[in-house]
């Protein structure tokens, strides 16, 4: 594969990273269970807790995570707003209708690597997600609601070769009579920028692959894009990226022309 990008210096802005998790009951989550079920899984362990019958902290890694149970569902405008979006759970709105809390999974500020701090918020959520009866997950910042089995699913794969960026960011796709389109959600969170493909005669499927594999590149890799540089799956493939003002989101993105 050959990208043509520049790494940046890794300087990067630390940004709290936050989700939930959907609970079927009323129950608060099982600090003990939880912990032994982190430790047991991953290598990294949790160390200097503080906790009460709502809420715990903790440090993995240098890192500050918070978990708290909130006795009440999320709101249902919130669910039903990002649902529409939800073309990989189209069952949400039932499947979560009844649910009866949720909790709250916050990585703090630390880490000048997010990608790092997201794997341990996505390890965090997994153990969560193994000892409560919960439903799925939902974060409101990426447009992402996901089924409890599919993250676990996802997730299992996660390592220094494979990043679960389906579970990070949301990837948009759309249909007019122009052509299709497609574009990212969630980048800015790694204080990266946007990307949009527009008005396109690949298949969305396509688009949504192609926007995947080069939003993992850069996050693997740090990079930043130019305006003005190429990109492409081998040496022969060079396809113009331009940066202006997003089409399909707020701000800024990169126009892939693919």
């Amino acid at each position: 594969m050959f990208w043509k990008s520049k790494k940046n210096d890794g300087k990067q802005d630390s940004k709290i990273i936050l989700g939930m998790i959907m609970l079927n009951d009323k129950n608060t989550f099982k600090f003990d269970d939880f912990v032994l079920d982190y430790n047991n899984n991953y290598n990294a362990k949790i160390e200097e807790p503080t906790r009460d019958n709502l809420s715990a902290a903790f440090t993995i890694n240098g890192e500050t995570v918070a978990i708290g149970h909130i006795p009440a569902p999320i709101p249902s405008g919130d669910i039903e707003a990002t649902a529409q979006y939800s073309y990989n759970w189209q069952t949400v709105l039932k499947d979560t209708k009844e649910h009866k809390s949720h909790l709250i999974v916050s990585v703090m500020g630390g880490s000048q690597d997010p990608v790092k701090r997201f794997k341990i918020f996505t390890r965090v959520i997994c153990s969560l997600l193994r000892t409560t009866n919960a439903a799925g997950v939902y974060k409101g910042n990426q447009s992402l609601l996901i089924p409890k089995d599919d993250y676990l699913s996802e997730a299992k794969f996660m390592s220094d070769e494979y990043l679960p960026v389906n579970l990070w960011i949301y990837f948009g796709l759309r249909v007019s009579d122009n052509g299709n389109s497609g574009y990212t959600y969630g980048l800015k969170e790694f204080n990266k920028t946007e990307m949009e493909i527009l008005n396109s005669s690949n298949s969305l499927e396509n688009i949504r692959e192609f926007l995947l594999s080069i939003s993992r590149y850069v996050l693997e890799n740090n990079v930043e894009f130019k305006d003005g540089q190429t990109c492409g799956f081998s040496e022969s493939e060079k396809i113009r990226i331009t940066y202006s003002k997003g089409n399909l989101i707020e701000g800024k993105t990169f126009k892939l022309a693919y």
